[in-house]
């Protein structure tokens, strides 16, 4: 549209000007003028530009700047930020941090300048990132006690009363709603129906820059916000701006349309269901009427589904409190629209975070809370929509009969519950009911509670499991996740926090009203699912949720524990608690059937659920809420019923029979699971008497006793213990008695290093009383997800108890089952549980069982103790009973009906004469009886005495002709005759006995003669081995034990004293079943016959054994018979073994060659030529060495945001020059054979020490190619793993046949000039190749493998390939070799630092010389010569000048000894090694007496010279003179005093001693090189001991370099006494070597210096120095940019060699397809380098074409590690970490010591 004129011409101005205009005119008129008006109206007309139009952004950033830059305006405004609170908003994936010490909310969070501002030194903090989002509460009263504020924010901070001038801020004002206007009319142009939502990511995407715009504004403090806030808020300027009537030119059509589409799109956003029923309370009329721009926008907001731009810019606002409650109410407008956005969104995490983001903002202040509660029923808001979002997942529930059930229930495979929709509604439900107000005000209005628990009665039965009998389950669900979720975020989470609020006296009707609401929902849930008083369960259906009966128990603990309530106050039917128990205990029985395996078939998940169930998130919140739920049960019933119930629905009747025919035939177990589910029951009744979690414990007691329970299970690092407490989801108070509980009962074990480089954690181990005082098997066996745990429990305790010496026996100990500790009176009748005939019926057919049966584990019998203890222990809360007197005869598995009465006393005394098993008369009907002898078989009672003691007759030994029969055996006999009589006749004659009719049924009578009392006395025996090894306490001196610590029969021992003691009669009985077992007159004749016995038995087993060995020695002999061949060659050995015992080696005449065993076929054999061993190695390229500085150098990583790291000198930089600089003077031949390479890339070769045939070796190779799975494994680049110890090699090197023995030598002269012409000889007529052509094809093999291993950068740095290009790396890789021998040694020459058996240089020595003399095309008899003065050639003088080639002084020493050593044949002797080394070390010294002159002053050396001139040339000051009067003559000491790139060893004046040491300094590294090779190739011993001191003097003397000069104490010292010239004439020879370094040196000096005077000494190589504590490393690399990509990387990393800052494992910075990481690694470490993961603390190792995790250097104070930052506690350098690292580095190890590698595929 056309602009007015006057914006025509405005438009013409500039933005400046324009902006100082109106701010002008606004200045003068007060008020704003008709101009700005108009402008505004062209500004941001819709229909002129988009609003993404940069101009007009631009425009809105002068205008409101009112003539100043936008930058000045905005650091004008920010004077006047007088904010009490920070409200940084950020979003996902921020770290920010939360004080628990000074939070008052769980929710408070700090973000990175507030937290360190303030003062939280010693306090309980984290670091964590940001998961929804959040904002900072620094300055929030409501969230953060005023002690964590930082010097900004708080209400008492200063200036906070700051106004800022009128005119700063009026344009903006005037400005700021028609801003919002725009954004606004935006948001009504792109609204869509629901099927094109896809364009609200467009139009936000319009919007981005608005939005940047409006949040540039926010940022500039509380003067702004309060600006905005207010044009928001005000609800006259929304009238104004918005209700718009169509004029008659149509000039604002577009707003009156804009108008119309908004009304329309507001009233499409639907409502959830429920609502409706709520009109008449305030806040629940689902009608929406804006008043304000911000209720307006905060409809967008949830119409465009949450936009993170718009969220995040209304968040910022909230530090302006009228803002706040204005935001607030219209959040909560919308709030059931939500609900529907949540289920319907496109992306509805995201969606869901975002709420959250919002939500925790306004509910977290508790006033705010308690205002939308009172003033909009917020509660009823949140419950009709979550009720509104479940309902619509419901199915039908099919518990038990689903034809008489019409219950509904959660559908968990339903998107709302797998994906947590609801979540952020729960959420904010806890959120408010963390508000002690909001609590209550929840818990008085019944309506509300009413509502609550019918929407958790949707999840009373969900997740149903149906046990599959017949086939496995063809698909297992992982739904049932979804479920334990569900019940633990929407039912256990919000009901936790409402019983925080409810242990005040204030609470007692809230709980009495609740736990009264409860029962009636519960009820109604019985009702839908038909469940009825004696309804039994379906036994094939399994549910784990039953939030009802978790509600009901509770608030039942709550009431009984806080508000001495007893059970009797309560509105508890036994009808209702007999329903309620029904699904309780079937849990229980489900949880033994799923440790039996009886529910298999329904696959991995069902064990999955059985663990959630007691696992800690969950076990005070399901399992001990139900456990507790059945104690009250226990309490209420009649015992005898609820042992009976129990026993039933464990269907353990079969097992208790005392007949062969099973009583239950519908639930069918096999044997073991019987017993399984015996034991089940046993620790059911154990645990219900034992635990005492919700029996009034009290919180520091319970803490107490979980954490030592966790304990027992393993030593655990901190976090570990913290995340296994049990829990009240969100309740945190048991975390304030951690840290004093921990430090009470555990001992901290500080992180070791493990021998094999494994790296642990921190961990606390529990203090011995622990094991002897609080280890508790019930509470451990409660806590156990895991069988195995509980025997690992017990293991420990075992081994504590034996260390400490406590308990010395060889068997195993029981659990040490201690008295239950107090309960509340309330519970008193749980212990009636122990006192009541079915319980003592059960125990004693329990113990029978165990005395009969030998399969029974010894679970059930210690168990079965336990509770006899118990019994003796715990007194009856009720009268004992006595009914009748006891006949001792009783009905099977009828136990009711059992002994007399109830006392525990009496009943282990009753003695049960006989069982009589009811059978039908269908299967049991004897024709005749054709003896009275069978008549009594069948029932024994009636010829038995029921009165007197217990006789040997009762015991067992029935009188003659009244033998009673087993009962299977028995039973099946009777039944065969009936089917054999029933055959033979139709008639069946009927016998009657003692008036019992066989008409319908008849009685097997099962003699028992048994008390509890004589069982278990003869258990006591079993388990000893003895019989009558119980001996009554009247008739011992034994002491009482009140120990816990025993074995089986200590602890029967203990419960027969204990009923001795606690009753006259029990001690009567005990002493007469003793008597009866044990008659006094064949005690003596018993144990003699015993002893007899065991002698016999003795005899017969070794005459067994005599016969076995003859019988092998004639198999043998038989064998050997009919393979006579292989008796002689066993003969032969024997004889060959023979004589080489008895005949000397001496006298031999030979020396045996040396063995190896071949990991692969087992045999042990010498190296031969057809048979030939190999050493198993790893080839790896390396360059450590290059890594080296000089001496105290360190690389420290940077933390300045703009400082880099020094350039340091290295060993690799200073090499690279000295070869740039030889190649640039001298012949490329000539160079390549006077340096060495390998600093970068060399070959480094290890081995694990083990041997192998090479035929062994490749059919081992070849089976690897042709399998599988080889896992890490570059099959097809030769690399393997050791057959023997699995380590990873790639390569072996071939041991070469000894040859000494076939070698003719020449007789050693002693004359040094014949040894030095024999060396030459030896140069000349070397053996090149060995004997066997097989070994010169593996050794020419093992050559290529070299090659390959390292990268062709590294190979040679020439582009021509020549013979001496090879020639130098076949020489770099013995080089390399040895120096990292040196570094790893720590340059110690000792006996100490060898590393015996694991040695490999000597094969490697071999192929490196095979092909030092292939490649050698011309031998070394010039060079020699020249270095000797001796003619060794008949073509060359020895004194001749090499103009082209490298100057004899400038070569490097150590690389010509490995040149010439490679050249000689294997079978030198010592004596030529020493005298190359002598002949080289004269070269040394006068090449170290060159370069120290170098660093003198022209003084000092004019001073040397004339010094010297007379003296000789053996002494050091001679050859001083005479080396600088040679190089006087050239340019060598040209501006020598000015050239600051020389170093200068010593400032002060050179005096004799102090030039000797220096030259020694020169001399060591080239001798701790020889000193390796000396004791490599001759098995040389170091010497145990050598000082620092003087280690040139102890390498002299090791390598036997004693030169010619007496042997005094102090000239031996000297490196001029050590000097030994072989010819006539040194000083002719010293000044060709003199004149050929000052020739070539006239060229260009300063090179030459360089090359003279370079460093060979180096520090040993480190990684760089990092800070002890790593949020300095974190807050400066974790938004750093990338140098190569210019971007902050999503995971940076940093190389801890040599700090370079990296993207990892992005695409950004990726060279040829090879990422950034694994280039640099190639770059830096030739392919091995280490990297420290920023956000994740973790060293990442890459090693060539592998990577794995490393671990962390940095651990918290407890030790541990924090894997991305999961925890965010203080992390502080680990130097035993860092060390190992280093080690592990240097020695090149990370493939033995790391276990997971992956392929990294160059993506890293």
């Amino acid at each position: 549209m056309a602009a007015p004129s006057e914006v025509t011409a405005l438009l013409k101005r500039g933005k400046r000007s324009v902006a100082s205009l109106f701010k002008g005119e606004w200045s003068r008129r007060n008020g704003s003028p008709k101009a700005f008006k108009e402008f505004l109206d062209y500004l941001f007309d819709p229909r002129r530009k988009s609003i993404e139009d940069v101009d007009t952004i631009d425009w809105c950033r002068w205008i409101v700047a009112g003539g100043a830059t936008f930058d000045e305006f905005s650091a004008a405004v920010k004077q006047y930020d007088n904010a009490v609170t920070c409200g940084l908003v950020w979003t996902k994936n921020f770290v920010a941090y939360r004080c628990r010490t000074c939070g008052i909310s769980p929710c408070m969070s700090l973000c990175y300048e507030c937290f360190h501002s303030g003062n939280h030194e010693g306090h309980d903090f984290n670091m964590f990132r940001s998961q929804a989002g959040g904002a900072c509460d620094c300055g929030d009263i409501n969230v953060l006690n005023k002690s964590g504020f930082c010097s900004r924010h708080g209400p008492d901070r200063k200036n906070l009363n700051m106004t800022p001038p009128t005119d700063l801020l009026a344009i903006a004002e005037a400005l700021m709603p028609r801003v919002i206007l725009r954004l606004i009319h935006h948001f009504r142009d792109n609204c869509k129906p629901m099927a094109y939502r896809d364009t609200f990511s467009l139009a936000m995407n319009d919007a981005e820059h608005f939005l940047s715009f409006m949040h540039s504004l926010s940022d500039m403090g509380a003067a702004m916000r309060r600006v905005m806030g207010l044009a928001l808020t005000n609800t006259t300027m929304y009238k104004y701006l918005t209700e718009v009537e169509e004029l008659p030119d149509y000039s604002n059509s577009y707003f009156v349309e804009s108008q119309k589409n908004y009304l329309v799109e507001l009233n499409s956003l639907s409502v959830p269901k429920g609502f409706e029923d709520f009109d008449n309370l305030p806040g629940l009329s689902q009608e929406l009427h804006h008043s304000c721009l911000l209720d307006e926008l905060v409809f967008w907001m949830v119409k465009y589904e949450f936009p993170e731009k718009l969220v995040t810019l209304l968040l910022s606002l909230l530090p302006d409190e009228h803002y706040k409650e204005a935001f607030t109410k219209a959040f909560v407008k919308h709030y059931s629209r939500i609900s529907l956005v949540l289920v319907k969104g496109l992306k509805r995490t995201e969606i869901g975070n975002r709420v959250v983001h919002i939500s925790v903002q306004l509910f977290s202040n508790e006033g705010l809370a308690c205002q939308m509660v009172q003033e909009y029923n917020l509660l009823y808001t949140l419950i009709i929509s979550l009720t509104h979002m479940i309902e619509n997942t419901l199915l039908e529930s099919s518990l038990e009969d689903f034809r008489l059930n019409f219950h509904m229930v959660v559908d968990c495979t339903n998107d709302i519950m797998k994906e947590h929709i609801y979540w952020p509604i729960v959420s904010d439900f806890i959120n408010l009911l963390a508000h002690k107000k909001v609590a209550h005000k929840f818990l008085s209005d019944s309506k509300l509670v009413v509502m609550w628990l019918d929407l958790l009665s949707y999840f009373q039965g969900m997740n149903l499991n149906h046990r599959e009998l017949s086939q496995h389950v063809e698909f297992e669900s992982e739904t049932y996740y979804a479920a334990f979720s569900a019940e633990l975020e929407i039912a256990s989470a919000p009901m936790w926090s409402l019983l925080s609020h409810c242990k005040t006296p204030d609470s007692k009707e809230h709980v009495l009203n609740m736990i009264k609401v409860c029962t009636d929902a519960l009820q109604d849930w019985f009702d839908a699912i038909n469940c009825k008083e004696s309804t039994k369960p379906n036994a094939y259906q399994l549910t784990f949720h039953l939030p009802l009966h978790r509600y009901l128990a509770t608030f039942i603990e709550t009431g009984i524990n806080y508000h001495s309530m007893t059970l009797d106050d309560l509105p508890l039917t036994d009808k209702m608690l007999k329903m309620t128990f029904t699904h309780l205990l079937q849990i229980q029985v489900c949880l033994a059937e799923i440790y039996t395996s009886m529910w298999v078939r329904n696959g991995i998940q069902i064990k999955g659920q059985a663990m959630t169930y007691i696992q800690c998130h969950f076990c005070y919140s399901m399992g001990d809420a139900d456990l507790y739920l059945m104690q009250l049960c226990a309490c209420k019933f009649d015992p005898d019923y609820f042992v009976k119930t129990v026993l039933e629905r464990f269907h353990v009747e079969n097992w208790l029979t005392y007949g062969s025919t099973p009583i239950n035939t519908s639930f069918k177990l096999e044997p073991e699971q019987q017993i399984a589910m015996v034991d089940a029951v046993l620790q059911l009744f154990t645990t219900l008497l034992g635990v005492r979690t919700y029996l009034g414990i009290g919180d520091k007691e319970l803490t107490r006793f979980e954490m030592a329970t966790i304990l027992c299970f393993g030593d655990k690092p901190y976090s570990q213990i913290m995340d296994s407490m049990p829990e009240r989801s969100g309740i945190t108070g048991q975390k304030e008695l951690f840290e004093p509980t921990l430090s009470e009962i555990a001992e901290y074990k500080a992180p070791n290093l493990e021998s094999s480089g494994g790296l642990q954690q921190g961990t606390y181990t529990p203090k011995g009383f622990v094991w002897e005082r609080e280890f508790d098997p019930v509470h451990v066996s409660l806590r156990a997800l895991y069988k195995k745990d509980i025997q690992t429990a017990l293991d420990r305790y075992t081994e504590h108890i034996r260390q400490s010496g406590k308990y010395k026996s060889k068997t195993p100990p029981w659990p040490p089952f201690r008295p239950p500790g107090k309960i509340s009176g309330a519970y008193k009748d749980l212990h009636r549980l122990l006192h009541c005939k079915t319980m003592h019926a059960f125990l004693f057919t329990v113990l029978y069982k165990f005395m009969k049966e030998s399969s029974i584990p010894d679970s059930v019998l210690y168990n079965t103790v336990h509770l006899l203890d118990l019994a003796m222990t715990l007194p009856s809360p009720d009268t004992c009973r006595k009914f009748k007197s006891f006949c001792g005869s009783v009905t099977d598995v009828d136990y009711h009906d059992w002994f007399c009465g109830t006392s525990i006393h009496q009943n282990v005394r009753e003695v049960v004469r006989e069982v009589l098993i009811p059978v039908m008369v269908e299967d049991f009907l004897p024709t005749s009886l054709s003896s009275l002898e069978e008549m009594f078989q069948m029932a024994p009672s009636a010829m038995m005495n029921t009165a007197g003691p217990i006789t040997a007759a009762h015991s067992g030994a029935l009188p003659t002709g009244l033998v009673p029969v087993p009962v299977s055996s028995h039973h099946h006999r009777v039944a065969q005759k009936s089917h054999q009589t029933a055959a033979k006749s139709d008639s069946v004659p009927k016998y009657e006995n003692r008036g019992v009719s066989t008409e319908n049924a008849q009685k097997l009578c099962v003699p028992i003669n048994e008390c509890i009392i004589s069982m278990l006395i003869k258990i006591h025996a079993k388990l000893m081995g003895q019989s009558c090894s119980y001996v009554p306490l009247s008739q011992s001196k034994r002491q009482i034990s009140d120990s816990v610590i025993g074995d089986g029969p200590f602890f029967v021992c203990k419960l027969l004293d204990k009923m001795s003691r606690s009753s006259t009669d029990c001690a009567r009985a005990i002493e007469d079943v003793y008597t009866s077992l044990n008659p006094k007159e064949v005690s003596g004749a018993g144990k003699k016959r015993d002893t007899a016995k065991d002698e016999e038995r003795r005899r017969k087993a070794r005459e067994r054994q005599q016969k076995l060995m003859n019988k092998f020695a004639n198999k043998q002999k038989a064998f050997m018979q009919q393979n006579p061949q292989a008796a002689s060659d066993d003969e032969n050995d024997i004889i060959s073994d023979l004589s080489a015992t008895e005949i000397p080696q001496e006298v031999s005449g030979s020396v045996q060659a040396q063995e190896y065993d071949c990991v692969i076929c087992g045999t042990t054999s010498a190296s031969t030529a057809d048979k030939t061993m190999g050493l198993v190695v790893l080839l790896q390229p390396s360059s450590v060495l290059g890594h080296r500085l000089q001496e105290n150098d360190v690389i420290s990583l940077p933390l300045k945001k703009d400082q880099k790291v020094y350039p340091h000198v290295s060993c690799a930089s200073v090499q690279r020059q000295q070869l740039k600089t030889m190649f640039e003077h001298f012949e490329e031949s000539s160079c390549q054979l006077s340096v060495n390479i390998g600093w970068e890339g060399g070959v480094v070769v290890h081995t694990c020490g083990h041997y192998l045939h090479l035929d062994c070796h490749s059919s081992y190779l070849l089976s690897l190619r042709t399998q599988e799975m080889t896992g890490n494994l570059a099959v097809n680049k030769g690399e393997y793993w050791c057959p023997l110890c699995r380590q990873l090699a790639n390569s072996v090197i071939p041991i070469p046949p000894e040859e000494d023995q076939f070698t003719i030598k020449r007789p050693l002269s002693s004359d040094p000039k014949q040894l030095i012409k024999d060396v030459a000889d030896m140069m000349v007529s070397r053996p090149i190749t060995p004997r066997s052509p097989n070994l010169t094809k593996v050794m020419g093999s093992v050559m290529e493998d070299l090659t390959n291993a390292t990268y062709g950068k590294f190979k040679t740095y020439t582009s021509s390939q020549t013979s001496e290009s090879v020639l130098l790396f076949v020489c770099s890789v013995a080089r390399t070799n040895l120096e990292m021998e040196l570094v790893n040694r720590g340059n110690m020459m000792t006996k100490s630092s060898s590393q015996s058996g694991k040695r490999c240089f000597l094969p490697l020595y071999h192929v490196l010389s095979m092909h030092s003399k292939i490649l050698t095309t011309k031998p070394y008899t010039d060079l020699w010569s020249h270095m000797t003065g001796l003619c060794c050639s008949v073509q060359t003088d020895s004194v001749s000048l090499y103009h082209k080639d490298v100057p004899l002084l400038l070569k490097d020493p150590v690389s010509l000894l490995i040149q010439i050593l490679l050249t000689l044949p294997s079978t030198m002797e010592k004596e030529h090694f020493e005298c190359v080394l002598q002949v080289l070390y004269n070269v040394v010294y006068i090449k170290a007496i060159a370069a120290t002159s170098c660093t003198f002053t022209s003084e000092e050396r004019e001073a040397w010279r004339k010094k010297g001139r007379h003296s000789q040339l053996t002494t050091l000051e001679g050859m001083m003179s005479h080396v600088i009067t040679r190089l006087q003559l050239s340019r060598v000491y040209d501006d020598i005093d000015m050239d600051k790139d020389i170093p200068a060893i010593c400032q002060s004046v050179w005096s004799p001693q102090s030039v000797d040491m220096a030259i020694q300094d020169i001399f060591l590294p080239f001798l701790r090189v020889a000193a390796l090779l000396k004791y490599h190739l001759f098995n040389v011993e170091f010497p145990s001991q050598m000082s620092s001191d003087c280690e040139f003097l102890h390498l002299c003397t090791y390598l036997r370099i004693l030169g010619t000069q007496p042997a005094t104490s102090d000239g031996q010292n000297t490196c001029s006494a050590r000097v030994c010239w072989t010819t006539e004439e040194p000083l002719n020879l010293t000044r060709a070597w003199c004149t050929d370094l000052a020739n070539a040196a006239n060229q260009e000096p300063v090179d030459f210096k360089s090359l003279l005077m370079s460093t060979n000494t180096w520090s040993a190589p480190r990684l760089i120095e990092l800070p002890n504590q790593y949020y300095q490393i974190f807050q400066s690399y974790s938004q750093r940019t990338c140098v190569t990509c210019g971007e902050v990387p999503n995971d940076p990393a940093i190389c801890l060699v040599c700090a370079n800052y990296t993207c990892f494992r992005q695409n950004c910075c990726t060279q040829q397809g090879v990422s950034e990481c694994v280039h640099h690694s190639i770059q830096c470490g030739a392919g091995t380098s280490m990297y420290l993961l920023i956000n994740s603390t973790i060293v990442v190792v890459i090693r060539g074409p592998r990577a794995t995790l490393w671990g962390s250097v940095y651990l918290d104070d407890h030790g541990e590690e924090d894997r991305d930052l999961k925890r965010g506690k203080p992390l502080y350098l680990s130097k035993e970490r860092y060390r190992l690292l280093q080690h592990q580095w240097l020695t090149h190890s990370f493939d033995r010591s790391c276990q997971r590698w992956i392929w990294h595929q160059d993506r890293l």
